[in-house]
């Protein structure tokens, strides 16, 4: 079956991701500070009222498939990825009252309306591609501005070092710490790479001895502007 044109209205996390050419953990980023709020996946709430009386069951699943989580819990979610969670309030709904016992939901059960993503654009209509992108895990090629480079396994070692740090919310390092925690043998940034001249698009100096990746701070940063 081909050509088929089913309308969206609900995107996942990883959807959402890839719409925006982000990380997940910048999507984590917005609902942790309240940017955007989502919602329980259908599939989540069917099996939570398994055992609810038919007559109760529809206008249950329509009240509860609207209502947006409070972004505490899905804080809470985002901090415990591999188990799920009890939650026995949404909002200002006290769920023991609905259900048999708590609900229980996980990350891939959030949803987040096309409407809200949508108006979410629409004010921060500066879109552009993400500025920077791992290609390996080993960071051995990245995606800057759309454009691929390749790094050898010791100059990937620092760039990935300064995006740990950046992810961490410390971007500035000493270049000695960095050639430490990378357990390189040299003794300045530079000498690391060499003759490979595209590194300096990539790192940033303060000229006294502190090197970052070249992007604005994780936790502001969407479609390349501040949030």
């Amino acid at each position: 079956m081909t050509g088929l044109d089913i309308p969206v209205e609900f995107l996942d996390i990883e959807d959402l991701a890839q719409r925006w050419k982000c990380r997940v953990s910048t999507i984590e980023s917005l609902a942790e500070t309240d940017k955007i709020k989502f919602c329980l996946r259908p599939a989540a709430l069917e099996v939570a009222l398994a055992r609810t009386p038919p007559e109760k069951y529809n206008a249950m699943v329509r009240q509860l498939a609207g209502m947006h989580i409070d972004h505490r819990y899905v804080y809470l979610m985002f901090k415990d990825k591999e188990h799920k969670i009890e939650i026995t309030r949404i909002g200002d709904c006290d769920m023991k009252e609905i259900l048999t016992g708590p609900l229980r939901v996980d990350f891939f059960d959030l949803i987040i309306p096309l409407r809200q993503v949508k108006d979410f654009e629409s004010r921060h209509r500066n879109l552009k591609e993400y500025e920077f992108e791992p290609l390996a895990d080993d960071f051995t090629r990245i995606r800057w501005y759309g454009k691929e480079y390749r790094f050898g396994e010791n100059q990937a070692k620092v760039i990935k070092r300064l995006w740990q740090a950046r992810e961490d919310g410390q971007p500035w390092m000493y270049g000695k710490h960095v050639l430490r925690d990378v357990e390189s043998n040299c003794y300045r940034i530079r000498d690391v790479f060499g003759h490979n001249k595209h590194w300096r698009k990539l790192i940033r100096s303060d000229e006294n001895g502190k090197y970052c990746l070249n992007l604005p701070p994780r936790q502001l940063n969407l479609f390349g502007q501040d949030i």
